[in-house]
């Protein structure tokens, strides 16, 4: 009986374990693996961020500590692997001409496709307008015109930010 007993509590504790892991995973909104970055060397672009946040709510990456406090600003940043569902994206800049500080917060939740799979979101600061561009794995169809960052010319790039269809 006590055998039995053991067994049973095990089993119980196995079906509570595999619920919580369930649960845990429900609640993140796992997509495909992307990516996410900005250059400001590139393209010649006329700021240095001072902050950004990328993800979700629960979920993000962002700018270290340490250069935020300092206010010093990156120029670069390139990671991949996201697994979970971005929902925004905030960037922080200051302009190397004018010196003066700007932000902005891109509501991405719509504007991401459901498969974000080798998809990269990707930024770039002219002045006081950030854009913010999703670059696919797909060529870019011949004819069409290049749009944002020049090392991905070659790929199909759609503007997320701001939205081009708006007057």
């Amino acid at each position: 009986m006590k055998h039995l007993n053991q067994v049973l509590v095990r089993w119980i504790l196995a079906v509570a374990m595999c619920s919580a892991l369930i649960a845990c995973a429900s609640s993140l909104t796992l997509g495909s693996y992307s990516s996410f970055g900005f250059d400001m060397g590139k393209d010649q672009q006329d700021a240095v961020v001072l902050n950004y946040r990328y993800g979700n709510d629960k979920y993000f990456t962002q700018a270290p500590e340490q250069i935020i406090k300092e206010g010093k600003g990156m120029y670069f940043q390139s990671m991949s692997n996201f697994q979970y569902r971005i929902d925004f994206l905030y960037v922080k800049w200051r302009s190397t001409t004018n010196g003066q500080v700007y932000e902005d917060k891109v509501d991405l939740h719509r504007s991401l496709p459901r498969d974000m799979n080798d998809q990269t979101v990707y930024f770039m600061i002219k002045g006081a307008q950030l854009y913010v561009y999703l670059i696919a794995p797909e060529k870019r169809l011949p004819g069409t015109p290049p749009i944002g960052p020049r090392m991905y010319a070659s790929q199909k790039i759609t503007t997320l930010y701001p939205d081009q269809s708006k007057p």
